[in-house]
């Protein structure tokens, strides 16, 4: 295992280690680990844990809440446990066996051209960023547009193995270690047993990626998945696969008034059942895009993004129903972009793509005269009965002030990320606070401060008002119980002051 010692090398020559796509960076950290193998890493916790160093866990470095950023102690990097072992069949359900520095676009290359069986493969879990690493994605319960229909990592993940801080390893498959209503008894490999007290807040009935998850009755796999790092280190995972869609129609619609574009989503989600993305631009996305995208249209300033899978068979009674949804909500198939080509596809995807990427090139120049600020990202997701109540509560807030903004985002899953996208310091402040005031209003309409980023180092006080401090302290029981002396992961999810 290579290991490197001293602040001073590891901020000279490997400086890229100590940040992630939050842009946070400390450095502070004087071991950089790069194990090969289970056995490097249980030995290296070991050294750890019997020194009280903090160890953070990194992987893809692509998350944007600061999980992967090292506070200070040491930083361990899972990159080169990277071995895809195969695929299997399990009770008629194709699985892929791998480790968690896998990178996910690896991983979808190799399921659909892997031999083992007669049909491409594929796995549904689309996170936007594919050089994303599996382990990253576990710990996380990364989504992305495909969940709509598919779901979170979480609904894909059979088994995985973890390791403890103290070196033990749990190999966890799913469907046998149950919870007894809310007392979960652990077997370790040294033969001890741990005893969780599962907590007892109520999760958000949406997309969720807040917390601990916490059920009674619950699997110990899920314990771990969403976890943030904070538990355990995944190491091996085993993914369930599908059946890739025989084709794949991607359409992006334009409509001229939010209200045209909201009630098209809402009678396509009851029409249109083999609908696998829906996603929605705002006109703030519009004003961030034309500069770079001449062909946007120029009297349109709203737009649905939507994936349906379609056959030889059903492609006329498809794009039919499309067609009379669209007429009914003042649009029409001449006001749609639509492909079945992988060019096609791909033209429409990156509109998707260039906006948090026009976002973040209007912030930097802004920072390079106000050093300190940054834009002011939602990722809340409330239930669907009190989604238009969210969206309307945004526009209340934000347009008497004036301030640049977009809506964008997971509409299918009543998940949109309003980006405030602050000019000076007087702005970013004010848009901090607004944050605070929204995550507040989405948690008193049933839903999540975080539906799919995670907590990470930088949404502390969002988790607070999701949970109360009660439920916080209720996670922190747990981890003490599986990372006694609170080396894992130091400074994601939790407020330091929790931890004393």
């Amino acid at each position: 295992m290579k290991i490197i010692e001293g602040r001073g090398n590891i901020i000279s020559e490997y400086s890229a280690y100590l940040q992630d796509e939050s842009k946070l960076s400390y450095g502070d950290i004087e071991y950089l680990a790069f194990p090969e193998n289970d056995n490097d890493i249980c030995e290296f916790l070991k050294f750890a844990s019997s020194k009280n160093i903090p160890v953070t866990i990194s992987n893809g470095k692509t998350g944007i809440v600061g999980g992967a950023v090292p506070l200070k102690g040491a930083l361990m990097s899972l990159e080169k446990l990277n071995k895809i072992f195969g695929i299997k069949n399990v009770d008629n359900e194709y699985r892929v066996h791998l480790q968690s520095g896998v990178v996910l676009s690896d991983l979808v290359r190799y399921s659909e051209n892997d031999s083992f069986s007669s049909e491409k493969l594929f796995y549904p879990v689309d996170v936007t960023e594919t050089s994303a690493h599996i382990g990253g994605t576990a710990s996380t319960n990364a989504s992305g547009e495909r969940s709509y229909k598919f779901g979170p990592t979480r609904n894909w993940v059979r088994k995985i193995k973890v390791i403890l801080s103290d070196g033990n390893i749990l190999n966890i498959e799913r469907g046998k270690i149950i919870a007894e209503n809310y007392k979960l008894d652990i077997k370790l490999s040294d033969w001890n047993i741990k005893t969780i007290d599962i907590p007892k807040y109520k999760m958000p009935d949406v997309k969720n990626a807040a917390g601990y998850y916490a059920k009674q009755n619950m699997d110990l796999i899920d314990l771990f998945i969403g976890s943030e790092g904070t538990l355990g280190i995944i190491t091996e995972l085993e993914l369930a696969l599908i059946k890739k869609p025989e084709n794949i129609m991607s359409l992006l619609a334009f409509f001229n008034t939010e209200n045209d574009a909201f009630n098209f989503f809402f009678s396509a989600v009851k029409e249109l059942k083999t609908a696998v993305v829906f996603e929605y631009f705002d006109n703030g996305a519009f004003e961030l895009l034309r500069p770079k995208i001449a062909e946007l249209p120029k009297d349109k300033n709203f737009a649905v993004f939507f994936e349906t899978e379609i056959t030889d068979n059903s492609i006329n009674d498809i794009s039919s129903i499309i067609e009379k949804l669209l007429n009914k909500n003042n649009s029409s198939m001449d006001n749609t972009w639509g492909g079945f080509e992988k060019k096609d596809i791909e033209k429409i995807r990156d509109i998707r793509y260039k906006i948090p990427e026009t976002i973040n090139e209007t912030i930097a120049k802004r920072k390079q005269k106000y050093p300190d600020i940054h834009k002011i990202s939602t990722d809340m997701a409330v239930p669907a009965d009190k989604f238009a109540e969210m969206v309307s509560y945004y526009r209340l807030k934000l347009e008497p002030l004036k301030m640049q903004y977009t809506l964008f985002g997971h509409i299918g899953e009543n998940h949109l990320h309003m980006n405030i996208i602050p000019k000076d310091h007087e702005e970013f402040t004010k848009a901090k606070e607004l944050h605070l005031d929204f995550a507040k209003k989405a948690v008193s309409f049933g839903g999540t401060v975080s539906a799919e980023h995670g907590i990470g180092k930088i949404k502390h006080q969002y988790l607070e008002v999701m949970y109360g401090k009660e439920g916080i302290e209720q996670m922190i029981a747990v981890k003490k119980i599986l990372d006694p002396k609170l080396v894992l992961n130091r400074g994601d999810v939790f407020p330091e002051e929790y931890l004393k």
